[in-house]
């Protein structure tokens, strides 16, 4: 990775990494929402492919990171050198990719919660049946008991 001083910042460049930092965070967004209707819609074992896909856009986004990381050291001045415009698309695309990271990390929390309620009714669900076995079997032991006392007070 070449590392670039301040003054010799490419804007288009940091105008491209910030556009694709942007789209990647759009397609994570997609799969968030996506993520969102199948636990809705009780699905979870499709989740598996949604994470895997989220997984390959995380890395693409440690990618972009580690290409930012010269523009963002000494931000402030690289940032007041650039170009009026660039600036400007500089400024709306990191307003857009902080939107989109706000709306994500909500979501995500809120698919956290979801997805333990679901847990804790499972395993309520699976402790009632647990219960309701337990109790079919005392009722077994007690007719099997009922039986062995018939049978013997008929042989004897």
């Amino acid at each position: 990775m070449e590392s670039r001083p301040a003054d010799r910042i490419d804007p288009q460049r940091l105008v491209a990494l910030l556009t694709r930092q942007r789209d990647l965070y759009q397609q994570l967004r997609e799969l968030s929402e996506r993520q969102r209707s199948l636990i809705s819609g009780n699905r979870p074992e499709m989740l598996l492919n949604i994470l895997r896909d989220r997984q390959t856009l995380v890395n693409g986004l440690a990618t972009l990171n580690e290409q930012l990381a010269p523009f963002r050291r000494g931000w402030d001045g690289m940032y007041a050198q650039l170009p009026e415009d660039t600036r400007d698309q500089a400024s709306a695309l990191l307003t857009q990719i902080n939107e989109l990271l706000r709306v994500i990390l909500k979501t995500d929390q809120e698919d956290s919660a979801l997805l333990a309620a679901r847990k804790r009714a499972v395993a309520s669900e699976m402790g009632a049946l647990s219960s309701g076995r337990s109790a079919n079997a005392a009722y077994a032991d007690q007719a099997a008991a009922q039986r062995r006392r018939t049978s013997a007070e008929i042989t004897g």
